[in-house]
């Protein structure tokens, strides 16, 4: 087997530090509820300690980041601290963004306080999505100021709000909306006007003649935005989804424009306007039962032009696929045979991230047709399903560390390796654990050999092998070591610092193993919460230390780790 700098790239994502995707099936050692109880318990208390210092910090940006996490972490079990964190967040995002001597929008700090602003939002746009949206306008940014993409970007935020608060304030999402499309055509319009269709259905039909006025009045013959978002509207909204007055109308001044510009007659293929009437035919073949005139375009339709109106039946595919509401995607594919082969796909993904390979095999058998690509979904399934035959395994492993080029080659792959076998086999995973510790051991000390010996110390706790923290309370000190080393350079190669303390935005090699450790908090909190919050306490620094406390208490609300899959 040949390694390049690809495959080891591969096998390091397989790996906690550079991926952070957990997937595949929760496994042995599960508390009780008494047990996880008690630690949600300590948890409560230690992010209200937490709370209680964030005051301390100099950086703006460290406090509100911190703060940030605390409003999802806290708002069910004490939820007037948690809005007041929220309040501390804006103040903070807010004096950074509109400070009194305005910054390059592609200045560092713009660019962290907008992506904390973001981040933000979609935490506590869990618990109330009306406050989340709320926050985000009360620390809007001039939009003159701000470059197209990140314009965009919060137009993005503002409509998937708007989504969210759909359901139970549409007054407010019909707003949003209609300042949306002030701006400027969007695809997310289109699936806020199919969200509110649901249960509003004056909310959504208002929405959807305000799009068609501004329609009218621009410029759809050269505006390919225009174009793009005048197809969605006509193809995924027909009555009766839409009004139908609306809709004739709408699809009466598409054909008129076609006309005017000659598309009833032959032209050459060199005239410019055949591309405006080879649009306006496909887009309108299908309205044609509501202005028969649409015929006398006939000559421009072509097949496999056309978008698929079954865009938005994708959309909420994939939202019911990120709820687990394998009910309702089994109806909707039932019902949309066109879907078949996104299910297959997504179901397989979503069996591979969830371990729930069961109802994805039951789904792929309640559908009809296309045997050969079910068939060959169900038997790779299977195959992820049934990892048996041990022997045959680690006979296959051991015959490709053989072929290894080197031994961090060899380690990426032994941790690898053991993850996966100890899914089925908890000797055997420590086995190829303890195998990949002597091959770590060889390696010249510096970042490689201790992300692997991070990594290590993970994967044991995980196995609830004491082993992972002896690692990890030998490398403290050398991290605080380190830590103190990019102090000292800091503003050589990067920058550690920002307003005197360790910034937490993953900067340089040392910021990269911290942030990637504090990611996978969950494998120390839940190997042994009280062991873990100890060692944590040993960082010197002080914000290092409370965001690694915070890290381990929210790991313990979002329940236990699963293992790392391919």
């Amino acid at each position: 087997m040949i390694y390049s700098h690809r495959s080891l790239l591969t096998l390091a994502l397989l790996v906690l530090l550079v991926s952070g995707n957990a997937q595949a099936q929760q496994d042995k050692n599960t508390p009780s509820k008494e047990e996880v109880a008690a630690l949600r318990e300590k948890s409560f208390k230690l992010l209200e300690s937490i709370a209680t210092e964030l005051n301390t910090l100099q950086s703006p940006e460290n406090r509100a980041r911190m703060a940030s996490n605390l409003i999802e972490s806290l708002w069910k079990h004490d939820e007037e601290r948690a809005r007041a964190m929220m309040r501390l967040v804006q103040e903070d995002i807010n004096n950074e963004l509109r400070s009194q001597e305005p910054r390059p929008v592609d200045d560092n700090t713009v660019r962290v306080f907008l992506r904390l602003r973001t981040d933000t939002v979609d935490r506590s746009a869990k618990n109330d999505p009306e406050a989340a949206l709320e926050f985000f306008t009360a620390t809007a940014v001039d939009g003159e100021k701000l470059p197209p993409e990140v314009a965009e970007n919060d137009q993005a935020v503002r409509l998937r709000l708007a989504k969210q608060v759909a359901a139970n304030n549409p007054e407010m999402a019909l707003k949003v909306g209609r300042q949306s499309l002030e701006r400027g055509y969007s695809r997310d319009i289109i699936s806020l006007i199919a969200r509110l269709n649901r249960k509003h259905r004056s909310e959504a039909q208002t929405l959807y003649k305000d799009a068609v006025e501004k329609l009218r009045g621009d410029d759809v013959d050269n505006d390919w935005r225009a174009r793009e978002f005048a197809q969605s509207l006509v193809q995924e909204f027909v009555p009766p989804d839409a009004d139908e007055v609306t809709y004739r109308e709408f699809v009466g001044f598409l054909l008129a424009r076609a006309l005017e510009l000659g598309c009833g007659k032959k032209m050459s293929d060199e005239d410019e306007r055949t591309d405006f009437c080879e649009w306006v035919a496909n887009s309108l073949k299908q309205a044609e039962k509501f202005n028969p005139r649409i015929a006398r375009l006939s000559q421009w339709k072509s097949e496999g032009y056309d978008s698929s109106p079954l865009t938005l039946i994708y959309e909420e595919l994939n939202e019911l696929y990120a709820q687990g509401d394998w009910n309702q995607i089994q109806e909707i594919a039932a019902k949309y045979p066109e879907t078949r082969s996104f299910v297959y796909v997504r179901s397989l993904e979503a069996a591979r991230q969830t371990g729930d390979y069961e109802k994805a095999l039951k789904l792929m058998d309640s559908l009809e047709g296309d045997s050969e690509e079910k068939q060959r979904m169900r038997e790779y399934l299977e195959r992820e399903q049934s990892r048996d035959n041990l022997d045959a395994r680690l006979e296959m492993i051991q015959k490709e560390l053989d072929g290894a080029p080197d031994n961090l080659t060899r380690s990426y792959m032994l941790i690898a390796q053991a993850n996966l076998m100890g899914e089925k086999n908890r000797d055997a995973g420590l086995k190829l654990l303890n195998q990949a510790n002597d091959f770590i051991n060889t390696l010249k000390p510096g970042k490689d050999q201790t992300r692997l010996r991070i990594v290590l110390a993970m994967l044991y706790c995980y196995e609830k092998s004491d082993r992972g923290f002896a690692i990890m309370e030998s490398l403290v000190p050398k991290l605080n070591e380190l830590v103190d080393i990019a102090v000292k350079l800091d503003g050589y190669d990067t920058n550690y610092l920002r307003n005197g303390e360790w910034n937490m935005s993953a900067n340089g090699a040392i910021g990269e193993i911290l942030t990637g450790m504090s990611q996978q908090a969950a494998f120390f909190a839940w190997s042994d919460f009280d062991r873990a919050v100890s060692l944590a306490s040993q960082f010197e620094r002080p914000e290092i230390r409370l965001m690694a406390h915070l890290k381990l208490a929210q790991s313990i609300l979002n329940g236990p780790p699963n293992r790392f899959g391919p």
